[in-house]
């Protein structure tokens, strides 16, 4: 029987100074798998400026089965993991960062869990040696999201994960989602579990996270909650908030005009604020409302038509195509 090709998935940004112990570990890991697995090396260069773009290419020539997707410029980590995706051609697919700060050693470790029949394998950070800046928003938000979603993983933000190609395929990444993959793949009823691995302190080079990032965490939660329970139904949500707006609205107007029948006083003199707050009210359940129904038809629209690219690729570096550079030149 043939061995299943594994595809490895590591973007890259400005990482030169770490990728080359990187490759050697990794190679050296998948190659005591070797006789149960095939192995294929995606790197995704997303825009960066230290020569990792270069150092990668050279690679190639001591690894055949590294390939190196070059992007037009810096997407962002989610559009570069989802052109890994894309290009990956393996049974299952690895995604990894490639600042040592995840063990290539710890892939045996995924690979025996997603061969008991789950489709989605997340990696746990269990001794996190981050700084108190990073730990402790992530801690916040893996307990928010725990509690939004009902999974039972404890690290979602981690990108080092091994995952089924058929979930792959049905995954479009977009924005930072990255970030949510586990709950985007319980949505569409993946079997999800976690394994614990090792994590230091970057050994080398800068990070490119910082404290500013936990307002788009934050963000992207309140996206996550709506898509979860109404990404396919938005008029629901947005129903729900126009009829309480409107709704409120009627109430204080009612309120007005019997008081005004009562007592036969103008309310538009004698309650202005009121009669102003309630003719808002109305206004603005109406455009919520209107909102809503624009909001319907631009799912239907989404998923009628193709999806849209999140990156753009330059070109594809592997072997053949590094050797016919080398011969130009």
């Amino acid at each position: 029987m043939s061995r299943p090709l594994v595809s490895i998935v590591a973007p890259v940004f400005n990482e030169a100074a770490s990728l080359t112990e990187f490759l050697g570990r990794l190679v050296k890991t998948t190659d005591v798998l070797a006789s149960t697995y095939a192995f294929e090396f995606i790197l995704v260069d997303d825009g960066s400026t230290d020569g990792s773009l270069t150092l990668a290419r050279q690679q190639i020539a001591y690894e055949p089965r590294l390939r190196v997707i070059e992007l037009r410029r810096n997407f962002g980590q989610t559009a570069a993991l989802q052109a890994g995706f894309s290009a990956a051609k393996g049974e299952l697919i690895v995604s990894m960062d490639s600042d040592l700060q995840h063990f290539p050693e710890d892939l045996p470790l995924f690979l025996e869990r997603i061969e008991k029949g789950f489709d989605l394998v997340c990696g746990w950070r269990f001794e996190r040696k981050e700084g108190v800046l990073r730990r402790w928003p992530s801690r916040a938000a893996n307990r928010l999201i725990r509690a939004m979603s009902g999974l039972t993983v404890h690290d979602v933000g981690t990108t080092f994960r091994a995952y089924r190609s058929d979930l792959v395929t049905q995954l479009m990444l977009l924005g930072e989602q990255h970030r949510f993959v586990p709950v985007l793949a319980s949505l569409a009823g993946a079997r999800v579990t976690e394994v614990r691995i090792q994590n230091i302190e970057r050994p080398v080079g800068q990070s490119n996270y910082g404290l500013g990032r936990t307002i788009n965490v934050l963000l992207d939660i309140v996206y996550l909650y709506f898509a979860q329970n109404y990404f396919t139904k938005p008029l629901k949500a947005f129903g729900k908030i126009g009829l309480l707006l409107a709704g409120t609205g009627l109430c204080i107007s009612g309120s007005l005009l019997g008081y005004s029948w009562v007592t036969g006083t103008s309310t538009i003199r004698e309650r202005g604020g009121w009669f102003l707050l309630s003719s808002l009210l109305l206004l603005g359940g109406l455009q919520t409302l209107l909102t809503g129904i624009l909001a319907e038809i631009l799912v239907r629209i989404y998923y009628q038509n193709a999806h849209t690219q999140a990156s753009f690729v330059r070109r594809e570096w592997n072997r053949e195509s590094v050797e016919a550079s080398v011969g130009e030149l």
